[in-house]
C-alpha cells in the first residue's frame, strides 16, 4: 500500500469516527452534500 493510499484510508477513518460521535455534524454534512448536488446540475 501506498503512503498516500494509507494516508487516504487513515482520512477516511476519521472522518467516519467523527460523524458517528457527532450526530448534528453528520446532519450538517447531509444538508451540505444534497445543497452542492443541487447546484451542480
Amino acid at each position: 500500500m501506498k503512503a498516500s493510499s494509507q494516508t487516504e484510508e487513515v482520512r477516511w477513518h476519521v472522518i467516519v469516527a467523527m460523524l458517528e460521535e457527532f450526530p448534528t455534524l453528520k446532519k450538517r454534512v447531509e444538508q451540505y452534500l444534497k445543497e452542492e448536488q443541487k447546484q451542480s446540475k
